[in-house]
């Protein structure tokens, strides 16, 4: 594409920037529909998330913001949240409407899309989900509408663990939901660990199933955790099958379909 005058900007905001993937991917969806906009990142440091996006409301060419870590929670204060973001607590997008911001997430729908075309289905099944930061209560919020046997949530920070138990034990009652690390069927990772050159796994190597199933969301297709599970006769998935299945959410919620 030929970048002009009207050529309409999205964003993907975080701190830090340098471990985003996937522009090549996102330009090639960008030409297929045959859109003048281009997609790059922004490097925001948590205090300054507050006056970035005010600034960036004067922008009359923007299209909108895909928000990554740390952002996805703190940005619902800026913003008025469709029914994804509202029922995830979290928003991986932002645009710009009259008089503010609208927030969506699609973090849900991407994994679930991602899960089931590499086999993985949780109806029934014992899951462990760690990590309930903003991607983590998106994907254990999509979890639970599939109906599974049980849903344990860890996170480092027991309170966020504890606030997004109650947030799906609320939105679905009944459900088996605790806050607990344990064995599992199909272990999910929300959490950083793993992400660029780290090398380590996110839980201890003992929960990690045997035979069972193991989604990584860390955009890498080599994760420590990943390679731990198809050594242990797991199927795997990683967060680059994910990715690739928001970008048509993103770009439909963003520029329209």
């Amino acid at each position: 594409m030929t970048i002009d005058g009207s050529t309409r900007i999205i964003a993907i905001v975080g701190d830090p920037t340098a471990h985003i993937k996937g522009f090549a991917r996102y330009a090639e969806a960008i030409a297929a529909r045959g859109a003048n906009a281009v997609y790059l990142a922004m490097h925001v440091a948590p205090d300054g998330l507050a006056p970035f996006l005010a600034g960036m409301r004067a922008v009359r060419n923007l299209a909108g913001l895909v928000l990554t870590i740390p952002h996805k929670i703190a940005a619902l204060a800026f913003a008025t949240p469709d029914e994804a973001a509202r029922r995830a607590g979290s928003a991986n997008m932002l645009r710009p409407v009259a008089g503010g911001w609208q927030a969506g997430n699609c973090d849900g729908a991407g994994f679930l899309a991602a899960a089931r075309a590499a086999g993985i289905a949780f109806a029934g099944r014992r899951v462990q989900v760690l990590g309930a930061g903003g991607a983590g209560r998106a994907v254990a919020i999509a979890i639970a509408a599939e109906a599974p046997a049980r849903l344990a949530l860890h996170d480092s920070d027991a309170t966020r663990a504890h606030d997004l138990a109650l947030a799906v034990a609320g939105t679905f009652p009944g459900m088996r939901v605790e806050t607990a690390l344990e064995e599992a069927e199909i272990l999910v990772n929300c959490t950083p660990v793993g992400m660029d050159r780290d090398t380590r796994l996110p839980c201890p190597p003992e929960l990690i199933p045997r035979g069972g199933a193991v989604f990584d969301i860390v955009n890498r297709p080599d994760t420590p955790l990943v390679l731990a599970a198809r050594a242990r006769g797991s199927v795997a998935e990683h967060g680059w099958s994910m990715m690739a299945a928001e970008i048509p959410l993103i770009l439909d919620w963003m520029l329209g379909p």
